[in-house]
């Protein structure tokens, strides 16, 4: 069998088409234009090489290189479903990207939604393990801002059916559980996955990974990528976006097409039919590049956490997560009520801050995924996130007069 991390392949289904500006995000890195141009002079090697510091980050036995990080999660499933095919739920959290949702639904699976809980944002025990039973193929538990979800609990529940825990680290690449850096999200249970798209901790626009270090899951993977067709002209179209990207990836410039509403950036956006391919090569060398500054880009979101952590702490009308001093993706705020969030989200995105909306509502409140999961629970702690929640900008563009500019709109909007 070829070996699972270089096939190549596509999809023949039509895939939604996006505006240009849909891949751009506050939080998204710079892009310098010299790594671009080492990922185009590698972009010939085989992406085994070029993917080597990848590799390092994240020591799986098995990794298998996609288009996005929703291609990866379907890849899997796929593969679930060929090992346990009398098997048909896949358990997700209510408050979590609709893009989990579309996987599962692509892969041809039920979508079961469990509430979270408001501490470290991972499943509500006592509804995971109410909705965990012998017809769940999988449990899919999201690492949310970057932040470590608790394992133990989900892990018991899935061991008792004999069911596949999964994690979402698509937000928590390069990240590890606290005081163990050998302990790496996403490598700690079945199988995990990452995305390299938008607003990522390492955002190239492009790619996702699946990770596993059991060999009948890499097996059904590797069958299922051998079975896809190759994308004409992918590195040129990569190419082309990339250079777009480049002159709005500063955070001082998201201002710009943010404030144009037809655009509709930041809006969450469910795409029912993606594209499912190997990722693109020059991506893969771009992102080598880009990782060999990751533990300096954590240092960055960790003292900024820290900071935000220190001048919000004892703000009486928002609530601070309770990692200080973690590498998140986005700084989690929660906000009294949702009136008061509304009113303080307002002026920092007039401003021009960074600071921004997560997902708007639980995942059976959002258009189109309404009708199709026909779920009409209420999940309390997925309602009051979404209603309460405030993300600030964590990353190295964020200077120390954005920082005090967003504290001092937050304290003076509570009186």
């Amino acid at each position: 069998m070829t070996s699972p991390l270089w096939q190549r392949g596509v999809t023949g289904k039509r895939h939604m088409k996006k505006p240009l500006f849909y891949f751009f995000s506050p939080e998204g890195n710079k892009i310098p234009v010299k790594a671009v141009m080492r990922a185009l002079k590698n972009g010939g090697k085989s992406q085994a090489v070029a993917f080597e510091p990848i590799r390092k980050l994240l020591p799986a036995k098995y990794l298998f290189y996609l288009s996005s990080g929703r291609a990866a999660l379907y890849l899997l499933l796929r593969a679930l479903s060929r090992i346990r095919p009398d098997r048909q739920e896949v358990v997700i959290p209510a408050y979590t990207c609709p893009a989990v949702a579309s996987a599962v639904l692509k892969a041809g699976l039920k979508v079961i939604l469990c509430d979270i809980n408001l501490n470290d944002f991972g499943f509500s025990r006592d509804d995971l393990a109410k909705k965990v039973g012998s017809k769940t193929l999988a449990v899919v538990l999201v690492h949310l801002f970057g932040s470590p979800a608790d394992i133990q609990f989900p892990r018991e529940c899935c061991d008792k059916y004999g069911v596949y825990l999964v994690e979402d680290a698509a937000q928590a690449f390069g990240n590890s559980l606290p005081n163990s850096p050998e302990s790496r999200l996403g490598l700690l249970s079945d199988a995990g996955f990452f995305s390299f798209g938008r607003g990522k901790p390492v955002s190239v626009l492009h790619g996702g990974i699946l990770a596993t270090n059991l060999e009948e899951i890499s097996r059904h993977a590797g069958d299922l990528m051998n079975t896809l067709n190759h994308r004409r002209f992918q590195n040129q179209r990569y190419g082309m976006l990339l250079s777009s990207y480049s002159i709005f990836s500063t955070p001082y410039l998201y201002w710009i097409p943010q404030s144009i509403p037809f655009l509709h950036l930041g809006e969450t956006i469910f795409e029912p039919n993606f594209q499912v391919s190997a990722g693109a090569t020059l991506a893969a060398s771009l992102m080598a590049e880009i990782c060999n500054g990751i533990e300096n880009e954590k240092r960055v979101r960790q003292e900024n956490t820290r900071w935000y952590y220190g001048n919000l702490g004892s703000t009486p009308h928002v609530q601070s997560p309770l990692n200080n001093g973690f590498p998140y993706l986005r700084y989690p705020l929660l906000v009294r009520n949702k009136n008061l969030r509304d009113k303080i989200l307002s002026r920092l995105m007039s401003r021009g801050t960074g600071a921004a909306l997560f997902y708007p509502v639980p995942v059976n409140e959002l258009p189109k995924l309404k009708e199709l999961l026909n779920d009409t629970n209420v999940y309390p702690n997925a309602k009051q996130l979404s209603d309460s929640l405030i993300t600030l900008p964590v990353h190295s563009g964020v200077t120390d007069s954005i920082r005090a500019e967003i504290v001092e709109i937050i304290k003076k909007s509570g009186y």
